[in-house]
């Protein structure tokens, strides 16, 4: 029999490759703070909600969330900067509709990237219908305002910006009477207000959440809802399809974005922490009590949102023969 020497033994031991005990991963964590890009002044809707996600996701993410307020184009310019972003998970961007899916039909080959490509959808943050809202000089009610409207068949409106959906839903609403109304564009909602309760412009396409208080003080006119039925906070107002106008239901919905190419650990965090904030119970009461209604549902729920809208955009836009050059 083989005796092994204890010299033997130790060299046979040596060559044993040492097993190290496995390291459990933690979720990603930023290490700064992380920026969150919004495309419209402070003070209007979507300012108000970036500024009321951040608040909540950073705690969750034991980082500040700071907003970043970046005006112009109807939040193009934000939107862009994400896209030019670093994919670390440091800036992130709250997107409307236009951006993401008219623009590419209203400004075709011109957008500085390609809103099918160059974002990570995170989360579907809300729905909320717009308002059609009219100066004091604007009859009261849509039986009176209607024959004032037809009358005036190129009356300007305001929009918080081109290719918004306040945009599109006067564009949609002038087809739909046969009118020609004039767009006008503004860099926000505060701004747009301004013109109106001082009598320079008579029409606003607003979301409910900007012009609610005005409206229920009795300082603008809400005239109807870009919904199928009436909304609870302005029980009073008519809705677009109630009105025998269907086509005109447009949702002022907003989604979270990142640059494309963000490691999906990074995704997972950012669109599980969103949907958490989304989903709470004061989030959602909070929506509610502005006219809008909490989505959430993940990063695949947001895409399939964003793709169907790309989908109906892309039908409607060319129908209309719109076009921003």
């Amino acid at each position: 029999m083989t005796r092994l020497t204890r010299r033997a033994a130790l060299a046979g031991l040596s060559a044993i490759p040492l097993m190290r005990p496995a390291v459990a991963q933690g979720p990603w964590a930023p290490t700064r703070p992380v920026r969150l890009l919004v495309g419209f002044p402070p003070g209007g809707g979507a300012d108000i909600l970036g500024r009321r996600l951040a608040e909540n996701l950073a705690p969750a993410l034991g980082q500040p969330v700071v907003v970043e307020n970046r005006p112009g184009a109807g939040a193009q310019i934000a939107v862009d900067a994400v896209a030019k972003a670093q994919p670390d998970g440091t800036v992130i961007g709250l997107s409307p509709l236009g951006p993401l899916t008219v623009n590419a039909f209203l400004r075709p080959g011109q957008l500085p990237y390609d809103p099918a490509t160059d974002f990570t959808m995170l989360a579907h943050v809300w729905d909320q219908p717009n308002l059609l809202v009219g100066s004091l000089n604007v009859p009261d009610g849509w039986p009176a305002f209607l024959p004032w409207l037809k009358a005036r068949p190129e009356e300007p409106f305001a929009s918080v910006g081109p290719g918004t959906s306040n945009h599109l839903t006067g564009e949609l609403l002038s087809r739909a009477l046969g009118l020609k109304l004039q767009h006008v564009p503004y860099r926000g909602t505060p701004a747009a207000l301004t013109d109106i309760l001082a009598g320079r412009i008579n029409l606003f396409v607003d979301n409910v959440q900007g012009s609610m208080a005005l409206a229920k003080d009795g300082k603008v006119r809400a005239l109807a809802v870009t919904t199928e039925r009436r909304v609870e906070v302005l029980p009073e107002v008519p809705s677009m399809a109630e009105l025998g106008l269907p086509d005109v239901t447009v949702s002022s919905w907003q989604v979270v974005i990142g640059p494309a190419r963000l490691p999906p650990p990074v995704a997972a965090r950012l669109a599980a922490e969103l949907d958490r904030v989304i989903r709470a119970p004061e989030t959602v009461r909070w929506m509610a009590s502005i006219g809008a209604q909490a989505a959430g549902g993940g990063q695949a729920a947001a895409e399939a949102m964003v793709a169907r809208e790309r989908e109906r955009w892309g039908r409607v836009i060319p129908a209309m023969n719109l076009r921003l050059d």
